[in-house]
């Protein structure tokens, strides 16, 4: 499995990235929307890990892009955030499933394995 992550927050890619490498997944990462979206554009990813709330382009903007690119890849959005509002658009946009941060490596790899097809 190929997962491209997006989030400005290195912590949380490092910690995506130990917990997910530990199940032989292959992880890319992006720091904001334009390296997410030049990412997608050149590798096939069975799934992609969003977070909503970054600045300047937010991860409604990378769901937007990711369905443009990509209509059929799962998209899993992340966020501190998680409101009805957030998920609800989330959704709308194209988002298959959502993760509240903070997460631990179980409810990550669940809902990896629940948002990958």
């Amino acid at each position: 499995m190929r997962v491209l992550i997006v989030d400005d927050n290195a912590i949380v890619i490092k910690s995506c990235r130990r917990v997910l490498e530990a199940e032989s997944i292959e992880i890319h990462t992006a720091s904001t929307v334009e390296k997410g979206t030049a990412l997608l554009a050149g590798i096939d990813f069975d799934l992609m890990l969003t977070d909503i709330k970054m600045p300047g382009r937010d991860g409604f903007e990378m769901i937007t892009r990711a369905r443009q690119i990509r209509p059929d890849m799962p998209i899993l959005m992340m966020s501190g955030y998680s409101t009805v509002e957030t998920i609800a658009n989330g959704r709308r946009l194209g988002a298959d499933n959502h993760i509240a941060k903070p997460f631990t490596p179980e409810e990550l790899l669940l809902a990896v394995h629940n948002t990958s097809r």
